[in-house]
């Protein structure tokens, strides 16, 4: 299978997307797929020349191991934060593995730390997806743009060019 270059930021990290409409099923008939781009989020379609099956998950993760600090969102300034390791990444969202209990459905602010000479990357605001087993689940909210930048930028890095499907 060949790479599916991003019509958007011109990356080749792209993954098959989840379809989601009657278009993306009958496009499908001709091995038509919808795409998206691990680093821009862009939704595009594009030809394939196989049949694929339809992915769970729009967004590949990359393993890390960043500490990170994160306190409800609405918490007073002054209120103790919690301390995790952030173990997966992706431009949506993350895991974090921390001993503290979290109930889904709440509301986050996170900072992390990719290495010992950079600056935090913070997230202004997540939705915890899933907590079981000291790992919690999040999906990203809101982020500045610079932030999004440079999570952008650890994902270049750290991700493959291949298409999966």
């Amino acid at each position: 299978m060949g790479c599916v270059v991003c019509p958007s930021c011109g990356t080749a990290k792209t993954r098959l997307a989840a379809r989601q409409s009657v278009a993306d099923r009958l496009l499908g008939c001709v091995t038509v797929y919808p795409f998206r781009c691990q680093l821009c989020a862009q939704r595009f379609r594009s030809f394939l020349g196989c049949l694929a099956e339809s992915p769970r998950r729009n967004f590949d993760r990359v393993a890390v191991d960043f500490p990170v600090w994160f306190k409800s969102l609405g918490s007073s300034p002054h209120a103790l934060g919690c301390e995790g390791v952030l173990q997966d990444l992706s431009i949506r969202g993350c895991r974090i593995r921390c001993d503290h209990p979290v109930i889904p459905g709440t509301r986050l602010e996170l900072e992390f730390q990719h290495s010992n000479c950079s600056f935090p990357i913070t997230v202004d605001e997540a939705i915890v997806r899933s907590s079981s087993c000291g790992a919690l689940g999040l999906r990203f909210v809101r982020l500045h743009p610079q932030d999004q930048r440079r999570l952008r930028g650890i994902l270049d890095i750290w991700m493959t060019e291949s298409t999966r499907a």
